[in-house]
């Protein structure tokens, strides 16, 4: 493409102007050059010495044949210098070349925005590559709030007033008719909703309606969710909700006063509130045969629906998600919730993973043996009894069944609760120390490498032919209460 070059005019007063053209962008650098003809003034001396110069040089240069001018105070070939005054007349802008200026402008800035918008695809086009490489994860970080110093509790009414925003219903749906009702709670406000990854266990391939305080309706999509931990996220493509504040549930303790929050009757009707207290900060609750998770306990009520809702501390900090309880004539109020420490690390890791990445395990099937067991079945020493070892376990070809672990980094095992906790607070990748007791009667001492304790979700894409025809399944429409989690029935 040809340069662009510079159009210098000069004004009536005799001056230089500038006319700017705009130069499109091309590959390489371009090189400017411009010529500075000299500007002569009214002055006849120097008027005469600029043109005399000029004209003598030009007219050498287009004729070959003649010789080069001498040095000569007269002139050029030694002419006289004329004595009359030259007629100088001001350079003026050509009137018809302003329109072929701005064409050239036009036109040069379609070049640009035809190459800005060429990269600018170029960009998008790899960037949505890319996106789509890694799907439509983004990171989220909630911080947990520390419990107000020298505040006094608010009333249930002041807590649900606080809170009632940020709880949403779930419709949970598919195209065979199976369905179910649960609780959520906003965990940022551009759409991120936390709540349980059971509510759609029997509802295969489901669909979400969500339904706000302020009784608008929003479809939302399935993110990631997680058995283990029973966690689940959903997303809606809108912004502006309120996100609940999560207070800290380390900071929590026995006797203290809690609300949960949630839509036990219809999702589609607004919130309720019940009150309670914190029964136990840390109650362990086994819900597989090979896993156990450390919950809240509280007799506020959580009634079928309210799964997913938020429990509350009397500063509105939700410090849980509820997700069950213990169903049953024998039992009376004992309701669980998530911790907010566990919902901030599974939750964040489905948001931005899609999975939970930095759960540990250390790979082995065992049975507890404390003091009264040991001495009952005539054991030894107290700690965990192997029965497996898995094959991907940092254990596997060191450790058998029968041996006993009796320390984990050099603290005795005196319940399954001590390991199971050290192993919590770790992730994968981390080292532990692990002594046992070998069948033989010796004891070993091994380093073990922890490894992820990665989970399936129970959300299922397929449909199954027979899924209703017994009528069974998607009968309970309440997508909460009594579930398998942790012992319903």
């Amino acid at each position: 493409m040809d340069d662009f070059l510079e159009k210098k005019d000069i004004d009536e007063s005799g001056e230089n102007t500038e006319a700017s053209v705009i130069q499109p962008e091309v590959n390489g650098d371009i090189n400017e050059t411009a010529t500075e003809i000299p500007q002569a003034e009214n002055n006849e001396s120097e008027a005469y010495e600029a043109v005399s110069s000029t004209d003598t040089e030009t007219e050498y240069k287009e004729d070959p044949y003649k010789t080069e001018p001498p040095q000569s105070p007269f002139g050029a070939y030694g002419y006289a210098a004329p004595q009359n005054t030259i007629n100088y007349t001001d350079v003026r802008p050509i009137s018809d070349y302003r329109p072929m200026s701005r064409g050239l402008k036009l036109f040069a800035l379609i070049m640009a925005a035809v190459i800005m918008l060429t990269g600018a695809s170029a960009a998008g086009y790899f960037l949505g590559k890319n996106s789509v490489k890694s799907g439509t994860k983004h990171s989220v970080s909630v911080n947990l709030a520390a419990k107000p110093a020298d505040t006094d509790e608010m009333t249930p009414a002041q807590v649900y007033e606080n809170v009632k925003e940020s709880v949403v219903g779930i419709v949970v749906y598919n195209s065979a008719g199976n369905g179910a009702q649960a609780s959520g709670v906003f965990y940022t406000d551009d759409g991120y909703i936390v709540t349980n990854d059971h509510i759609y266990a029997e509802v295969p391939a489901a669909k979400f309606k969500i339904y706000t305080d302020d009784g608008k309706e929003y479809d939302a999509k399935y993110v990631a969710g997680d058995q283990v931990s029973d966690l689940a996220v959903l997303k809606i493509d809108a912004k502006g909700f309120k996100a609940a504040e999560f207070g800290d549930s380390e900071q929590i303790v026995f006797g203290e006063n809690v609300a949960a929050v949630g839509r036990p009757s219809d999702a589609t009707d607004a919130s309720s509130i019940t009150k309670g207290i914190i029964s136990s900060t840390g109650r362990r609750v086994r819900t597989t045969t090979n896993y156990s998770a450390k919950l809240i306990q509280t007799d506020s009520a959580i009634n079928p629906g309210s799964s997913g809702g938020a429990l509350v501390n009397m500063y509105g900090q939700v410090i849980g998600i509820t997700s069950s309880k213990l169903a049953g004539n024998e039992y009376d109020a004992v309701g669980y919730a998530i911790p907010t420490k566990t919902v901030k690390r599974i939750v964040e890791e489905l948001i931005s993973k899609g999975k939970v990445v930095s759960r540990a395990k250390l790979g082995i099937t065992y049975t507890a043996i404390n003091s009264v067991t040991a001495e009952i079945n005539d054991y030894d020493y107290v700690g965990l009894l192997v029965a497996s070892v898995s094959e991907d376990s940092d254990l596997y070809g060191k450790v058998n069944a029968g041996d006993v672990i009796t320390h984990i980094n050099d603290i005795e095992v005196t319940s399954d609760d001590i390991v199971l906790d050290i192993i919590e607070d770790s992730s994968a990748g981390d080292s532990i120390k692990v002594t046992v007791i070998t069948k033989a009667g010796s004891e070993k001492t091994f380093d073990a490498v922890l490894k992820a304790n990665t989970s399936e979700s129970s959300y299922s894409t397929k449909i199954e032919s027979n899924n209703n025809q017994d009528g069974s399944q998607g009968s309970d429409s309440s997508g909460g209460g009594t579930f398998n989690f942790p012992f319903g029935e």
